[in-house]
């Protein structure tokens, strides 16, 4: 039996020999006959599909068809158990939230409970390392730096990039994304992730950090690109 893949769907062809000489024909030749189709993600046989295959046909459907099928529905259930349980994403998407936030807040000022309040979730929010008791407060320019117009406080985006790093860091000692398939390291999310903070960190485009603070005379040109 052959199986040809059609964009989600696996059809399914028994082959025959037809003999020289059978029919008139001068030469022997393959016919394939249609068996069915089923969906590729398939863990068995459908319904209307069933008992119609022999041993070594249906050997030949777990192995590339329902085999394949299952391990892949248990990657994405693994992968949505992960997510449901990893509060990772909900921190950087709230993070995002957060700037979108303080941006728009230079137009119209908000409460000061609406901001306690996500303060006060924050809180309770278990980290690896003990939280500083002024993590949540404005952080004071640093010296060279200048300060927002207006004279209100922000917090240091570089403080914080260094926190989040050392988060990061920890993150990664604690097992929090395992340990990489040696054949696959440089496929996975967290090499991604690494490669593209690398990229914004030095990148030789012009947009990374260390360009930026070059353009201010915070770094000296001539410093050599780390490499991972």
């Amino acid at each position: 039996m052959h199986i040809k893949i059609r964009g989600a769907r696996a059809m399914l062809y028994r082959a025959s020999w037809v003999p020289k000489g059978t029919s008139g024909n001068t030469h022997g030749y393959a016919v394939q006959q249609f068996a069915g189709s089923l969906p590729i993600d398939s863990v068995s046989l459908p319904a209307d599909l069933a008992n119609k295959f022999s041993g070594p046909e249906l050997q030949l459907l777990e192995t590339k068809i329902f085999l394949p099928a299952k391990q892949t529905a248990q990657e994405k259930a693994r992968a949505a158990e992960h997510r449901e349980a990893d509060p990772i994403w909900r921190l950087e998407k709230a993070a995002g939230l957060a700037i979108e936030a303080a941006e728009r807040s230079e137009r119209g000022a908000v409460p000061n409970s609406r901001v306690a309040a996500v303060q006060n979730a924050l809180l309770r929010v278990k980290t690896i390392t003990p939280a500083p008791t002024h993590a949540l407060a404005p952080a004071a320019p640093q010296s060279g730096a200048q300060a927002p117009a207006g004279g209100q406080s922000k917090r240091d985006p570089l403080s914080d990039a260094l926190a989040a790093i050392k988060a990061a860091r920890d993150a990664v000692v604690v097992g929090h994304y395992g340990t990489a398939q040696t054949d696959r390291a440089r496929t996975s999310p967290a090499y991604r992730l690494w490669s593209e903070i690398l990229e914004a960190i030095e990148g030789k485009k012009g947009t990374s950090l260390m360009a930026a603070l070059q353009g201010r005379d915070f770094v000296k040109k001539s410093r050599v690109r780390a490499r991972s």
